[in-house]
C-alpha cells in the first residue's frame, strides 16, 4: 500500500520530517517514521541536499537514474525513491552517529505526487527549511576507489601552509614543476567530478545553513575543509592542472574545454555567503547568477528561482517583487519569460547596468516563439561568460558622467540616468556617448587555447603603433594588458609597472606559435606570418627588453591569466584604441560608454531603423577598452546634452 500523506497533513509553515522507526538488515524491509512540525517551534533535524540522478557519470554509477525504482517501509505506507537517495539511507540506517537523527528529505517530506504541496513548499519554504536546519549534510553519492585518497588530499590542501610541502606553488609566478602526487590530484578532481556540483538548488541548501557536512559514501568532512582546499586551489598552479584535466571518456583534443571546473564552487559559494552581509539584494542575486551560470535545472526557469532564497529573510528583502515571484499556475512560466522578468526587475532597482554585460549575444530560450531581447541574458547558456571580473567593482567608465564632490545613493543614480522599457516592444532605451566603431576583430580566447593558429592576433601585434597613445605604453604591453583585462593574482589588480607579466607573454607567446595545430590550407599564411613575426621581434625594443632574462619566468604566469574569459576576442577600434569583448563581435559594431555601466558596451546598429537621434540596436556585451576603464580620458562631466539615446532590441 502507497504511503498516504493525508495522514500526515501540513499546513502553511508546517513540514514533515522522517526518521529511522526500526532497524533491519534489507533497507526495503527497514521501517521509517514521519512526524509533522511547525518550523517555528525550531525542531532539531537535519536537511538533506542531494542529487536524483547518478552521483558521477561512470563506474558502477552509470546506471543510476532519477526513476523511482527502490521501496521504502515509511509512514504505514509504502514510497518509491531513486537509487542514489536509496544509497544515502542505507548509509543513515548503518551509522550510529545518524539512524537516530531526524532528517528533512524533499522526496520523501513532500508529496511529490500533490502539484500544489510540492509548489508551496519549494517557493516558500525550501529556503526556511535550510537556513533553520541544525546542520545540512551534503550527499555526493556513494564512494569509489577515489574517495578515501581524495579527501585526505583535500585535507592536507585546505592548510596552505601544506602546498609548498607537496610540491605546489602558491603564487602565480615561478618556474614549471612536476605536480606532486598525481594520483592524490586526479582523487580530488574526481569528488569535483561529482554530478551534485552541477545543481543550481545547492547554491541556497549550502549558503543558508549555519553548518554543512560533505558525506561521500562513510567518509565526510566539514564544509569549510572545502571551502579553504577550494580556495587553494583557485589561487595556485593547481589550478592549471584541473584546469587541463581530461575527464573519463574526454577525447583529447577537447579536453581543455571539457576538464571539470567544479573546484571552484565551495569557494564562490563562501564569496556568496559574503556578499549577502554587505550588497544590496540586487548584486546578491545577479552575481549569484553570474557566478552559476555552470549550474543545471530540469526546469532552466528555476536557475533563477533557485536563488530567490538568497534575497529573502533576516539579511534581504521581506516581500518579493512581482516579477520575482514564482509564476501562478496557467500562466506563462516559461524560462525565456522568467529571464525577462529577472532583467527587467534588476535594472529598475539595481544600482548599475551590470546585467547589460551578462547578455553576451548567446541566446538559446525562446519568448512567444521569437529570440530573446538582446539585453536579456539567457541565464540557460552554460559558458563562461562576460569579462569575469564579477561586479567589475574595480572599473569606472562611467565615471565622467556624475561628479566627483557629489555621492550619490542608489536611488539618486537610477533617478539620474534611467533605463525605460517598451513593453509592448521589447526594448530598452538608455543614453550613452559613443567612443568609436571597431574596425579589426582576432581570434577569440577559445580559439588560442585549443591551439588553433591566431594569425589575426599576430597581425594585430604587427599593425599597432610602437606607442599606445591613450596611456603611454609600448604596443607590446598594451596588448598584453588587454587580453588579460589588466587583471593580474588573487587579488585580481592591475599588474604594476616593470612586473614579470611582459616577460611572461613573450615567452608564452613564442611557445604557442610553435604548438598551434595547421591544417594543411592555413600552413602557407601561418609560415609567412611567423617569418614576418621573427623579422619583427629582433629589432623591437619593447620585446627585447622584456624577452632578454626571460629564463627565469614561466609562461604560465600569463597563460593563467589569458585563459580567464575564454569566450572573449580582442578588437582595435578606428581610432586605434583596443579592446576585449564578447566572442561574438564583428567589425562594424560600436563601442559606448553608458551611465551606471562601469564597463563599456558593445551595440551592433540595426540599418531597418533609419533615425537621426535614436541609435538602434542590439546589445552584443560589455568590453574591457584598455585606457578608458576609468572614466579620465574624456577630461570633463558629461551631461545629457552630450548623450544620445540608445534603443536596444
Amino acid at each position: 500500500m502507497a504511503l498516504d500523506y493525508s495522514k500526515f497533513p501540513v499546513k502553511a509553515g508546517e513540514l514533515r520530517l522522517v526518521s529511522l522507526k526500526s532497524w533491519a538488515a534489507d533497507i526495503t524491509k527497514a521501517e521509517w517514521k514521519l512526524r509533522v512540525v511547525s518550523l517555528d517551534s525550531l525542531p532539531l533535524y537535519r536537511a538533506l541536499s542531494y542529487r536524483w540522478g547518478a552521483p558521477i557519470d561512470e563506474g558502477p554509477f552509470k546506471s543510476y537514474t532519477n526513476e523511482l525504482v527502490a521501496s521504502i517501509k515509511a509512514g504505514d505506507g509504502e514510497l518509491k525513491v531513486a537509487r542514489n537517495l536509496l544509497d544515502f539511507l542505507i548509509q543513515v540506517k548503518e551509522d550510529e552517529k545518524l539512524k537516530d537523527e531526524e532528517f528533512w528529505i524533499d522526496a520523501i517530506c513532500i508529496n511529490q505526487g500533490d502539484r500544489s504541496e510540492r509548489s508551496y513548499q519549494v517557493s516558500n519554504m525550501m529556503a526556511e527549511i535550510y537556513r533553520r536546519a541544525d546542520s545540512v549534510i551534503a550527499w555526493l553519492g556513494n564512494s569509489d576507489t577515489y574517495t578515501e585518497r581524495a579527501f585526505e588530499h583535500i585535507a592536507k590542501v585546505a592548510d596552505r601552509n601544506n602546498l609548498r610541502l607537496l610540491g605546489i606553488p602558491t603564487g602565480q609566478t615561478g618556474s614549471e614543476h612536476s605536480h606532486g602526487d598525481r594520483a592524490g590530484w586526479e582523487a580530488i578532481g574526481k569528488i569535483f567530478d561529482r554530478t551534485y556540483w552541477n545543481r543550481s538548488w545547492i547554491i541556497q541548501e549550502l549558503v543558508l545553513p549555519e553548518r554543512v557536512t560533505l558525506r561521500c559514501g562513510v567518509y565526510s568532512t566539514d564544509w569549510h575543509i572545502f571551502v579553504k582546499a577550494s580556495h587553494n586551489i583557485s589561487t595556485s598552479h593547481l589550478k592549471q592542472f584541473y584546469d587541463n584535466r581530461s575527464i573519463e571518456g574526454t577525447p583529447s583534443a577537447a579536453t581543455s574545454m571539457k576538464a571539470s571546473r567544479n573546484y571552484g564552487v565551495p569557494a564562490i559559494l563562501e564569496a556568496t555567503k559574503a556578499s549577502m552581509a554587505t550588497e544590496h539584494w540586487t548584486n546578491v542575486l545577479l552575481y549569484t547568477l553570474i557566478r552559476s551560470r555552470h549550474c543545471e535545472a530540469t526546469d532552466l526557469g528555476d536557475k533563477a528561482y533557485a536563488l530567490l532564497g538568497l534575497i529573502q529573510g533576516p539579511q534581504g528583502i521581506k516581500k518579493l517583487p512581482a516579477l520575482l515571484c514564482p509564476p501562478t499556475e496557467g500562466s506563462d512560466c516559461s524560462p525565456g519569460k522568467t529571464y525577462l522578468d529577472v532583467a527587467t526587475q534588476l535594472l529598475e532597482d539595481c544600482e548599475d547596468l551590470l546585467v547589460l554585460s551578462c547578455a553576451e549575444g548567446f541566446r538559446s530560450e525562446k519568448l512567444n516563439g521569437a529570440d530573446l531581447p538582446s539585453w536579456v541574458p539567457d541565464w540557460s547558456v552554460k559558458y563562461p561568460l562576460g569579462l569575469r571580473v564579477t561586479g567589475y567593482k574595480r572599473y569606472q567608465a562611467d565615471s565622467f558622467f556624475f561628479s566627483p564632490k557629489i555621492s550619490f545613493s542608489r536611488e539618486e543614480r537610477i533617478a539620474l540616468w534611467p533605463a525605460t522599457f517598451d513593453k509592448s516592444e521589447l526594448t530598452l532605451t538608455i543614453r550613452g556617448v559613443q567612443v568609436d566603431n571597431i574596425s579589426f576583430v582576432a581570434e577569440s580566447k577559445r580559439d588560442v587555447l585549443n591551439r588553433k593558429p591566431f594569425p589575426k592576433l599576430l597581425d594585430m601585434l604587427l599593425r599597432l603603433p610602437e606607442k599606445y597613445e591613450v596611456t603611454g605604453e609600448g604596443r607590446m604591453e598594451a596588448l598584453w594588458r588587454t587580453v588579460t583585462k589588466n587583471t593580474y593574482g588573487e587579488a585580481r589588480r592591475p599588474p604594476p609597472k616593470g612586473s614579470s607579466m611582459g616577460p611572461s607573454f613573450t615567452k608564452w607567446i613564442s611557445e604557442r606559435m610553435q604548438s598551434v595545430l595547421v591544417t594543411p590550407e592555413d600552413e602557407s599564411h601561418w609560415t609567412n606570418l611567423k617569418e614576418a613575426f621573427n623579422k619583427f621581434w629582433p629589432h623591437d625594443a619593447e620585446w627585447l627588453a622584456a624577452s632578454n632574462g626571460n629564463e627565469s619566468v614561466s609562461s604560465m604566469e600569463f597563460s593563467s591569466q589569458f585563459a580567464y574569459g575564454e569566450y572573449l576576442r580582442p578588437f582595435v577600434t578606428e581610432k586605434g584604441y583596443i579592446g576585449l569583448g564578447s566572442q561574438n563581435l564583428r567589425e562594424g559594431d560600436t563601442v559606448w560608454v553608458v551611465p551606471r555601466s562601469r564597463v563599456p558596451l558593445i551595440f551592433k546598429r540595426l540599418s531597418e531603423f533609419d533615425s537621426q537621434d535614436d541609435y538602434h540596436c542590439q546589445l552584443i556585451g560589455g568590453t574591457y577598452l584598455h585606457g578608458f576603464m576609468d572614466g579620465s580620458w574624456r577630461g570633463q562631466k558629461a551631461t545629457k546634452d552630450d548623450t544620445q539615446a540608445i534603443i536596444i532590441h
